[in-house]
């Protein structure tokens, strides 16, 4: 397939070089997970109720993942886009793109940590201080601590992403692809491998963390392949899709037998979700849509979507709690109303000033220095 069936139109750049399709995916996996979110904890919520309105929701919930389709769209974005603001031409870039990715990530995320921590206290389930500590690492498991959010965990995944392209920046390799396509092959075979080993009868510890992380490295040879048109890129691209469906079918009856939530309502649902968040991929990559000012703008806010969706759903079910009645549709929807008008907030005061500062910061880095006067 040649690499030049995507178009570099698709990726039209508007406002502080922001891409709008890109933007517009991110809308649309940000409102994935609070969809997701939204229903489970209502369904968690009611779980002793027997009423249409349940039935019906259990049944959404049940044919289709949108928890994980958002996620995987969220890799496949931050492989695309964040690989590349590590510039080559700035003095110090790592130094510059550590600055950056903290102020973009650890002051919206601390935030959220302390509405969660808030809500745990108040509901009489506040957790021991190393587990908050932990958490603000945005590194918990790597501290043996639990998350305090189910959404945390993703960021770790981004984290780590983050150390291994810095690692492969100042190596010389973050534009070779068939470099990028056996890294991310050996991620992904990390998780697969112990499962086909454990049919062998030899039993080796399964961790998802590798799978995850090659979901990334697909989204940098896609960069690689649009914009960057690099040759073979589609190629190695869609070689490592095919190894990772394969590993994500294969998981399925391992991960139910052993009740590790990555399959959850069964395997179907699941892989269907992968399936989708590849091909809406895809085809953004190849249409240039969606254009779409809502859901640029959307877009924007998608990580204070991410989040504050959860303590703000979790406190206006503990307000209101779900009945089963179809007037819990209304609850639902100032779930989602106050989930947006908080991200709104936090975008605007917390997010962009912090975003900001770390480019002046960032800036004063780079700025050359100024010849002495004669």
């Amino acid at each position: 397939m040649p690499d030049t069936m995507f178009r570099v139109g698709a990726l039209e750049k508007h406002g502080a070089g922001r891409f709008s399709n890109i933007d517009g995916l991110r809308a649309i996996a940000a409102i994935s997970v609070l969809f997701h979110h939204i229903l489970g904890d209502f369904l968690r919520e009611a779980s002793n109720q027997n009423t249409t309105l349940i039935g019906s929701l259990n049944s959404i919930i049940s044919s289709f993942d949108f928890g994980r389709f958002g996620v995987v769209l969220f890799f496949l974005i931050s492989g695309f886009v964040v690989p590349f603001s590590i510039k080559s031409d700035q003095l110090q870039p790592i130094r510059r793109f550590a600055i950056g990715r903290f102020f973009r990530l650890y002051p919206a995320f601390w935030l959220s940590l302390i509405f969660m921590y808030g809500y745990l206290v108040f509901t009489g389930g506040a957790p021991e201080l190393k587990t908050l500590l932990a958490n603000a690492t945005m590194a918990a498991n790597a501290f043996g601590q639990p998350w305090l959010s189910g959404v945390y965990w993703t960021l770790f995944i981004e984290l780590i992403f983050y150390i291994l392209i810095a690692v492969a920046f100042m190596a010389g390799i973050l534009r070779q692809p068939m470099l990028i396509l056996a890294a991310g092959l050996l991620l992904a075979l990390s998780t697969g491998g112990p499962i086909l080993l454990r049919s062998l009868g030899i039993n080796l510890p399964v961790v998802y963390i590798g799978l995850h992380l090659s979901f990334l490295f697909c989204g940098l040879l896609l960069r690689l392949t649009v914009i960057e048109k690099e040759r073979g890129t589609l190629s190695a691209a869609l070689v490592l899709i095919i190894v990772q469906m394969g590993i994500i079918v294969s998981i399925g009856d391992f991960s139910l037998a052993r009740n590790d939530t990555f399959f959850i309502v069964g395997k179907l649902p699941v892989i269907a979700s992968y399936l989708a968040a590849y091909s809406v991929f895809l085809l953004s990559l190849w249409t240039m849509r969606p254009q779409s000012k809502l859901l640029s703008s959307t877009g924007e806010i998608s990580y204070s979507i991410y989040l504050f969706h959860v303590p703000v759903c979790w406190t206006i079910y503990l307000l209101l709690p779900p009945t089963g009645a179809i007037s819990d549709l209304i609850t639902m929807a100032l779930c989602v109303i106050a989930s947006l008008a908080v991200s709104i907030l936090t975008y605007r005061y917390v997010e962009k000033p912090m975003i900001a500062v770390g480019r002046r910061i960032s800036g004063q880095i780079h700025r050359p220095l100024q010849p002495a006067a004669s």
